[in-house]
């Protein structure tokens, strides 16, 4: 058995196996290393010795002869800063309360007038009282140049808003045709115009004349639909009446033809069909919009327009979701079969209202988007719609229907 001065002998004469090159490296990057710890440790102390203590809001230095006085006044301080800030939070939650209602008040404010256009047409029809008043315009066609023009000239007796006791007129003209479609029922918006607005005037006077040009073939299959309408910045234009004239009944050929007549209910006209689809998951507060298929008057393509389609939820007058599709080529039968998802509350689903807007636009043309119809169901103050009624009896299954598109 070895002793310990044996032990202790044979660990001394221990070698390790590396040269004195390799060992001398080993020593020069500890050494490095070491060097860096230390400025690390440098200057991380020299930072933190560097800031400055951050002054506390709840801690004070009073140099009073009373010290009780002192922190009686500290917190009386900070009571009222506790009552300032509560009493500013509330104000600022009235005030997103206000902004809140304000919209759902004026729900087209906000928005430029042709989006506006979808939201409005939901309580046009309700919005039609007291039609009276007379309208007059003229209407000629130079054959020579195949030039069809139409002035407005003046309305009379127009009825007046209840709450102002004025109204803002402006007349849109609008030219239908029914022989660009195989189906007799659609019409063909080709032109479109508004005069401009008369201030506070039962009586205006317009004195506007718009021309497009039209063959005599086209000239017996044309309506001229004159809407007369109240202009109303912070809400919806009132509808005051409307005036039809076929042309084919008239023989502008030889001389203009001048028509002075009574306002009438507003009728809206069918220019297209739209196939929706309706699915309701009560489970998941969620309703589904299919756009399937949008049917036009024309019947031929033109690559340079296209169309989509905007759905919009309506509660109450208020405008909740809104959700648009893509863009598709314009066809006679153009397909979309997309799918919009609106999450809504249970009580919001059964009381809203679904509006689809089809709007026509030129491709590489900024602000060129024109209405071309809509369709409308959901609840209303006539009654619910069979497409809705449906949609309520078969949940979680998607059941789809054809709509007119109206204008």
């Amino acid at each position: 058995m070895s002793s310990p001065g044996s032990f202790r002998l044979s660990f001394a004469s221990l070698r390790m196996p590396f040269s004195d090159g390799v060992k001398y490296t080993l020593l020069g990057i500890s050494v490095s290393l070491f060097a860096i710890a230390a400025l690390i440790l440098t200057w991380q102390l020299y930072q933190y010795f560097k800031r400055k203590p951050k002054p506390s809001g709840k801690v004070k230095s009073y140099q009073s002869v009373d010290d009780k006085q002192a922190g009686k006044t500290i917190f009386e301080a900070a009571d009222k800063e506790s009552d300032i800030q509560k009493h500013d939070y509330k104000v600022q939650k009235l005030e997103d309360e206000i902004k809140k209602l304000s919209r759902c008040l004026s729900a087209t404010s906000s928005i430029s007038e042709q989006d506006s256009a979808d939201f409005q047409s939901i309580t046009e029809a309700d919005a039609q009282v007291n039609i009276h008043g007379k309208l007059r315009f003229s209407v000629s066609y130079n054959r020579e140049q195949s030039q069809f023009a139409v002035t407005v000239l003046d309305a009379t007796d127009l009825p007046v808003r209840d709450f102002s006791q004025s109204t803002n007129p402006f007349v849109k003209v609008k030219l239908l045709s029914g022989s660009l479609s195989e189906q007799p029922n659609l019409q063909c918006v080709l032109q479109e115009w508004e005069t401009k607005t008369v201030k506070n005037s039962r009586n205006p006077v317009f004195g506007s004349q718009f021309s497009c040009p039209l063959t005599e073939k086209e000239l017996k299959t044309i309506t001229v639909k004159l809407e007369v309408r109240d202009f109303d910045r912070f809400s919806r234009h009132s509808v005051l009446g409307e005036l039809r004239t076929h042309l084919n009944n008239l023989n502008l050929l030889s001389h203009p033809v001048e028509i002075s007549e009574e306002l009438q209910k507003l009728n809206k006209d069918s220019v297209g069909e739209i196939l929706l689809s309706l699915k309701y998951l009560p489970t998941a507060q969620r309703i589904e919009v299919g756009l399937l298929k949008i049917k036009t008057a024309s019947l031929t393509s033109n690559q340079d327009k296209a169309l989509y389609a905007r759905v919009t939820i309506v509660c109450n007058q208020c405008r909740l979701k809104q959700q648009k599709t893509s863009l598709k080529s314009k066809w006679g039968i153009t397909v979309f079969n997309e799918v919009l998802t609106f999450s809504l509350l249970d009580s919001n689903i059964r009381e809203c209202v679904i509006a689809v807007s089809v709007y026509e636009t030129i491709v590489h043309q900024k602000n060129s988007k024109r209405l071309i119809g809509q369709a409308i169901l959901g609840k209303r103050k006539a009654g619910e719609d069979e497409h809705w009624c449906l949609m309520m009896q078969s949940l979680r299954q998607p059941i789809a229907k054809w709509h007119s598109l109206l204008i």
